[in-house]
């Protein structure tokens, strides 16, 4: 996207109308109506919903709107994650802890299942006790007594073996239905998928080959097109390992279709590509230039209707067309009719006629639909925040970035409501992870938060974000610190030189690596930011790989972590990419924020800083509270929001 268009945009469309302040408990709220799924009649629905320090599940008659039964789980601080309709009177649910937004924590899962009257409730398998974990792979809607799942047990080494389990009674019944290892004796089936007969038709291998090289992992893909399962051989145009993972099959199940990069002469973007079972011929479909494939989108029995990728916005490509003209054509007409929005269908009746529709965008965390595609109407079911109003939030435009050795990146700036694209006040809003993560265009609580208190937010995609090819990944190895925090310094000065930031009045803020990325720049780059808000950060890497969770029972996995992110030399490079160690040169204000619960980055890392501050007589202020990795009770995200917009207003703001 050219930089002259997004301008435009903006003083065209933001530059007249002035934002109205929303109140910070709105932007704290959780999601009170955060999914739903229609039963296969089409006479009921399930959705999940907030309730005080639960999320639980109702289910309710639609042509009556009433409720029949409400599940919640066993204790406070529970949630139901996820569900599925058994049948049409039973329905399964996963309850898990609640713990911080991005913690390791373990979520003592449990699968629990009911009868949408509330009779016949029951636990099916407590993951902790059996030491299993299971993957629902379909509901077996022909045999309602049952659904069909991969379970992991931890003596299969991370294998998966396809069953049936009873759904009243937690019984297994083993299915003898996947493919031989072809790898090492350490290598095993991750995932089985089957087609839309609900038959095994294709499955993924994992081989580490040597657990202390994470280098060799080799992927493979097997199908299933006769009795007996056969490798699929993908021709090789070069000697790095390619990509390789499963989407799904057409209505015939004739044809499955696969992500992959085993094409290409480098480490780039995934593309799709079709298998013929009757042929055995494999056919290129399409590829975007710069990112991967994101998922699937699929019809109602299962099959593969289109793909999404997100270059900014997101878009689709469609599979098929001439012979799935039906589902292609609807999927368009809901694009069509929701122009500025984005929409996934999470569920179909069982005859296709209903389907539930998600519509959400940068300034709406979504709106739930039963659309009825006899009448070719939608009804509004409810919203994920009753109290955000669209109208009120702020448009978020993505733009195309280039650092200072030439590495093309994306980002979206969040551009405050009524102002123009001009010396505003900049907060650089750099996401967690790092590796394998990456902003996608959407509403974002903290984003919409400080943009409606006038304040223009960056998100970059630097090197080493995922989405965006393995060598892309592959350019942020060994660089915690050093060129993926170049790549935030170059976005912020190109904000400054674009005329879009005020230089006088430039902030960072982020979570977890963010809040790591936010600690670093103030003292890498001590002119250039007049404060950081780290929040949930490691700030000394030796300490975060001796107590994190990440790692705490492969500490060679974690050695080999922390050579990726530093490169040789450990020691020498830890000393020198912890910004605990360079607190002298600190010049910004500081606002440290921490969960004292956290363990995916121990709080350890704060005090450690504290420690370091002290020392260098460097002031500062902070918040600690009883949470995890990154805030989940509203109480305390909405003391935060305040906490920070004080911290800014004082530093950068009028």
């Amino acid at each position: 996207m050219k930089h002259l268009l997004i301008i435009a945009l903006c003083l065209l469309a933001f530059g007249a109308e002035a934002a109205e302040k929303v109140p910070l408990e709105h932007f704290a709220e959780k999601s009170k109506f955060n999914s739903f799924k229609i039963s296969p009649d089409g006479k009921h629905i399930a959705f999940t919903f907030d309730d005080q320090d639960q999320e639980k599940l109702a289910v309710m008659e639609l042509a009556t709107k009433k409720i029949t039964t409400t599940f919640s789980s066993d204790g406070s601080g529970r949630e139901i994650a996820t569900y599925i309709w058994a049948s049409n009177e039973r329905i399964v649910m996963l309850n898990q802890k609640i713990t911080g937004w991005l913690d390791g924590q373990d979520k003592m899962q449990k699968l629990v299942a009911g009868n949408i009257d509330g009779s016949k409730r029951i636990e099916l398998l407590d993951f902790k006790i059996s030491r299993s974990g299971i993957r629902i792979l379909s509901p077996l809607h022909d045999d309602p007594k049952y659904i069909l799942v991969g379970k992991y047990h931890w003596t299969d080494k991370g294998g998966v073996k396809l069953n049936k389990m009873n759904v009243f009674n937690s019984k297994f019944v083993y299915v003898k239905d996947s493919p031989k290892t072809k790898g090492t004796s350490k290598s095993t089936i991750r995932s089985i998928a089957v087609d839309t007969d609900n038959q095994a038709r294709a499955a993924f291998e994992f081989d580490p080959v040597d657990e202390n090289d994470d280098e060799d992992n080799v992927s493979y893909l097997h199908y299933k097109a006769g009795d007996d399962w056969e490798l699929l051989t993908l021709p090789k145009h070069r000697d790095s390992i390619p990509t390789v993972g499963i989407l799904g099959f057409d209505k015939s199940n004739t044809k499955f279709y696969f992500v992959s990069n085993h094409d290409l002469d480098h480490d780039g973007v995934t593309g799709v590509f079709e298998f013929d079972l009757k042929s055995r011929k494999t056919k290129f479909l399409f590829r975007h230039p710069d990112v991967d494939i994101a998922g699937g989108v699929y019809g109602p029995s299962g099959e593969l209707v289109a793909v999404a990728y997100q270059a900014g916005y997101t878009n689709y490509f469609y599979i098929d067309e001439a012979s799935n003209q039906k589902e292609v054509n609807f999927h368009k007409s809901l694009r069509a009719s929701f122009k500025e929005e984005d929409f996934s269908l999470s569920s179909y009746s069982k005859d296709g006629s209903l389907a539930t529709l998600r519509v959400a965008s940068d300034r709406n965390p979504g709106d739930y639909y039963i659309f009825d595609r006899k009448k070719n109407s939608a009804t509004y079911i409810g919203s994920s925040m009753l109290n955000i109003k669209p109208k009120k939030m702020s448009v978020v435009e993505p733009f195309v970035f280039t650092a200072r050795d030439g590495l093309k990146m994306y980002g979206l700036m969040t551009i405050p409501k009524g102002k123009q694209l001009k010396d505003l006040p900049l907060v650089i809003y750099p996401h967690g992870g790092p590796y394998g993560v990456r902003d996608n265009w959407r509403w974002d609580r903290r984003a919409q938060m400080l943009a409606n208190n006038g304040y223009l937010v960056i998100q970059l995609d630097f090197r080493g974000s995922g989405g965006y090819g393995k060598d892309f990944r592959e350019e942020g190895k060994g660089q915690w610190g050093a060129k993926m925090q170049d790549d935030l310094t170059d976005v912020t000065k190109w904000a400054i030189k674009q005329g879009y930031a005020d230089k006088e009045r430039v902030c960072i803020h982020g979570v977890s690596y963010g809040g790591y990325a936010s600690m670093q720049a103030v003292v890498k780059e001590p002119d250039l930011y007049k404060c950081s808000i780290p929040d949930a950060g490691p700030y000394e890497l030796r300490i975060q790989w001796d107590e994190a969770d990440s790692f705490r029972y492969n500490r060679a996995a974690g050695e080999r972590y922390l050579k990726w992110m530093l490169g040789d030399n450990q020691p020498l490079r830890i000393h020198e990419r912890s910004p605990a160690y360079h607190v002298d040169k600190l010049k910004a204000a500081l606002f440290i924020v921490h969960g004292s619960e956290d363990v995916r980055v121990p709080i350890e890392n704060a005090y450690f800083l504290e420690e370091k501050l002290k020392k260098a007589g460097k002031p500062y202020i902070k918040m600690y509270k009883k949470d995890g990795h990154g805030f989940s009770k509203k109480e305390y995200r909405v003391e935060l929001y305040d906490k920070m917009l004080k911290f800014l207003d004082k530093h950068i703001g009028k």
